[in-house]
């Protein structure tokens, strides 16, 4: 039987010699598509395979096509929409994740160059470049899918490329499916949604994969649909439009262009965004020192809405701050915190437990920074009432969302002031306020 790496080498050379013309005349991919797979299979009858079977040389077609025009060995696993992770320590060692469970692949790549060669294809399907004076690169592959991957001399020459795909699988859930997957209650959802439907910036910190993204595409689905808003990301993630097209909304991207100069960051797209007026920003992950010009803009009537890294609901606080200080602020951090505090005062923290759940762990209004801590009232929490392992020791969690506590008067002051109706505000405000008595 003939080495497929000699096939793959054969079919490649026979198609550079003779088809790469008709291929460089197309632009439509599925023209492409089938055109390179009529080459491949004129490529195959060359080399006198009747020994094989018709099923063998279906899978050997698509293979070889995969190898030349895809991703190889993961191509099948990039569209498949179950997959959430593809993680690849070395050409010969490929992990995935599926349903919050990890599979060890039994397929690889056919060597450290072809594992090198498909990662730079893959990258540069969002406009970047990984070579070996640039062996780091964040990117996307396509909508929704982002890679971030490692060349030598990073890592050793041996191992070909390292990388971790993402899936950001943005489902189109209701209210009453997040209710009934154990996300949260509808009340909890009701009131971030009216927090920022009237004013009121809301985060939300969680770790990689705790669906951060998520929730903020669902929340902003459910604000008045004549809020302008402008969304900053990476890689375009966010859907924010179930009215096809109706919504006043600006999708930007940043990009990184190499240096400085070229560079568009999520700052200079922050920064841009206050002059298109807009009832809500959303950097939809904050990193950097793009979180000093976020707070600024929350503390001056606009709006906020964001996702970031953080352990749970009062230390997203401190890391927002951090990033702050990459900004080169001198403000104190005393006065630092403070201003945060004010940007934010909702801050929900997200986590996905062990068993794949993922929930919103605890919902938390700031009110002060005093004396180094931070003075807050706890809203909701995700309260754990017992835990079990199967038979494979997955941790399978049990528990309930609890209402813990209320909103402060200063908070469901502003919600008046901003158009919220009382009635609405009451649901989350301490038991003796009333509208009448807000000024008092």
């Amino acid at each position: 039987m003939m080495d497929y790496g000699a096939i793959l080498t054969s079919v490649r050379d026979s198609i550079n010699r003779s088809g790469s013309e008709k291929l460089s005349e197309k632009e439509d991919k599925r023209e492409v598509e089938v055109i390179l797979k009529a080459l491949i299979r004129k490529s195959l009858l060359r080399l006198e395979l009747d020994s094989y079977d018709k099923e063998y040389l279906e899978k050997l077609e698509q293979r070889l096509y995969d190898d030349m025009a895809g991703f190889g060995c993961i191509t099948k696993y990039i569209s498949d929409d179950s997959v959430e992770e593809i993680n690849c320590n070395s050409w010969d060692n490929i992990y995935i994740v599926r349903n919050g469970s990890v599979e060890n692949l039994d397929v690889h790549f056919l060597t450290p160059g072809q594992c090198g060669d498909i990662t730079r294809r893959m990258v540069r399907r969002g406009g970047q470049i990984i070579d070996g004076t640039m062996p780091i690169c964040d990117s996307y592959i396509d909508k929704g899918v982002r890679i971030s991957a490692m060349a030598p001399p990073v890592i050793e020459e041996s191992k070909g490329a390292a990388f971790s795909i993402r899936r950001q699988r943005l489902l189109k859930l209701t209210k009453e499916d997040m209710v009934q997957n154990g996300v949260a209650l509808g009340e909890q959802l009701d009131l971030m949604i009216m927090c920022i439907n009237h004013g009121v910036s809301v985060g939300i910190a969680g770790s990689t994969g705790s669906g951060k993204t998520s929730d903020i595409n669902f929340l902003l689905n459910r604000v008045d649909p004549n809020k302008r808003i402008y969304a900053i990301e990476d890689t375009r993630e966010l859907d924010l439009d179930p009215l096809g097209g109706k919504r006043q909304i600006v999708y930007t991207k940043t990009r990184d262009g190499g240096s400085d100069k070229f560079n568009i960051t999520a700052d200079k797209l922050l920064r841009t965004a206050l002059r298109f007026h807009p009832d809500i920003i959303v950097p939809a992950e904050m990193r950097g020192a793009e979180a000093m010009t976020a707070q600024e803009a929350g503390r001056t009537g606009h709006t906020i809405v964001t996702g970031f890294h953080a352990d749970n609901a009062i230390d997203a606080y401190t890391r927002i701050m951090t990033m702050c200080k990459m900004s080169g602020t001198d403000l104190t951090e005393e006065t630092l915190m403070k201003n945060i505090v004010r940007a934010y005062p909702i801050m929900c923290y997200k986590a996905q437990l062990p068993d794949g759940s993922r929930k919103c762990m605890q919902l938390i209004e700031a009110v002060d920074f005093v004396n180094g801590e931070i003075k807050y009232n706890q809203i909701y929490r995700f309260v754990i009432s017992s835990m079990k392992y199967d038979e494979n020791g997955k941790a399978i969690i049990s528990g309930y969302h609890k209402r813990m506590g209320h909103i402060s008067n200063k908070l469901a002051l502003r919600l008046l002031e901003n158009g919220a109706l009382p009635e609405e505000i009451r649901r989350f405000a301490g038991e003796n306020w009333s509208s009448e008595e807000a000024y008092g």
